[in-house]
């Protein structure tokens, strides 16, 4: 059975494989010379790429379906042969296995200031830097090149790690979408699936991240112009705990923390029933429930930590490697729906639990150790992430990529 495929550019349903295009490979033939880049409308007008991209083509049909599905195909106007697949709604080149295997689409939403850029940028730079990778066997690298100019979000992945890491600097805001349109970033994650009679296959999956502003979720109007959220498989809910009424009296916080210099920040509550309306009115909704699983990460738990203490079980559970702990991972949910009760968070557990049939929460810190909000400095001791890579760990479980581990 063929995965569910969505672009992992422009999030357009694909049926099959079959039905992707090929892009020209701009090399003269004999009889003609090569097709030029020039602007292509249909790409622009999906995914707001504006520069010229070599054209693109649909594939010719079968004269019986039961053959497979060609490799290669001519280009009509130049003769040249190529075998560079395309996506037949937003023309974007696609890698050489994209729908050989299942390639999940993760969102990535939560109100303004809720760190989803910094968080994004930390998991991915965790993914590349060997150490996660290694437990499953895998390489993990952000895909794009420069010829098709989809090296634009490796390119700012790269800026952000450069500020974080390096320069020791929190990221600035991100912008807002224009008509709902923004570069997502698309990881290639390489490792090796059981085949017949126990023989390891290589297998290539493509996880594409979607980072939100917090301005996109503003408005109802503006939640639904983001068409990804219903073609997303995953959802990672980002939660700033600064918010909940009770936190502020329990925990010193200084006021550049809650502001974040973003501006006031938009009640959780608020956003989280947009985000809800919006996936009424697709496939992820049944008539009850959203059947979608989310991830619900509390993020900066480093601002608690001495007030957790150590020997609290969030800061003393820790996961199996190998695979997603699911015990691990149930102790983590049930200890921060308690924290949540104390904080004044249940309007938030009573939603989700009546909206929502699959979700979990995760205790995470992109950081590590509280930044300065009001100079906007990381730590001086560095970034230090703690959990960061659960969330992940955990959709990626249910999409069959990684393990379940046990003891």
């Amino acid at each position: 059975m063929s995965p569910k495929l969505h672009c992992p550019f422009c999030y357009a349903a694909i049926k099959r494989r079959s039905e992707l295009w090929f892009q020209c490979r701009g090399k003269p033939t004999p009889t003609r010379p090569a097709c030029r880049p020039k602007i292509d409308e249909a790409r622009r007008n999906h995914t707001g790429f504006a520069l010229p991209t070599l054209p693109t083509f649909a594939p010719i049909a079968q004269p019986n379906q039961l053959l497979p599905p060609r490799k290669t195909a001519r280009c009509p106007k130049c003769l040249g042969e190529t075998s560079v697949r395309a996506c037949p709604q937003c023309h974007t080149r696609l890698p050489v296995e994209f729908g050989v295997d299942a390639s999940p689409l993760v969102a990535m939403v939560g109100a303004r200031g809720t760190g989803k850029t910094v968080y994004l940028t930390v998991l991915a730079h965790e993914l590349q830097r060997g150490e996660l990778a290694g437990e499953f066997a895998a390489t993990v690298q952000p895909i794009g090149d420069g010829e098709d100019n989809y090296a634009l979000p490796a390119r700012w992945l790269g800026d952000d790690i450069h500020q974080l890491y390096d320069a020791k600097r929190l990221l600035p805001v991100t912008e807002q979408a224009v008509d709902g349109r923004r570069e997502p970033l698309v990881m290639e994650w390489r490792g090796r699936k059981a085949g017949l009679l126990g023989r390891d296959r290589p297998r290539t999956n493509y996880l594409s991240f979607y980072d939100t502003a917090g301005e996109d979720l503003h408005t109802d109007r503006d939640a639904f112009q983001l068409h990804y959220l219903s073609a997303a498989t995953y959802l990672i809910l980002l939660l700033d705990p600064f918010q909940l009424p009770r936190v502020r009296d329990l925990v010193p916080l200084p006021p550049a923390a809650v502001v974040q210099r973003y501006g006031r920040a938009e009640p959780t509550r608020e956003v989280l029933g947009r985000i809800t309306e919006v996936l009424k009115h697709s496939s992820h909704w049944n008539g009850r429930q959203v059947t979608m699983p989310v991830a619900v990460a509390f993020a900066k738990m480093d601002a608690f930590y001495d007030y957790l203490g150590d020997k609290h079980p969030l800061r003393r559970i820790r996961r199996r490697r190998h695979g997603y702990d699911d015990e691990a991972g149930r102790r983590v949910h049930e200890e921060m729906a308690s924290l949540l009760h104390a904080w004044g968070g249940d309007v938030i557990n009573d939603y989700l639990r009546s909206y929502y049939r699959d979700y979990r929460y995760f205790f995470v810190s992109a950081l590590g150790a509280e930044p300065d909000y009001a100079e906007g400095s990381v730590h001086p001791t560095g970034v230090r992430p703690d959990r960061v890579e659960e969330p992940l760990l955990w959709l990626m479980h249910k999409a069959g990529l990684v393990p379940r581990v046990t003891t």
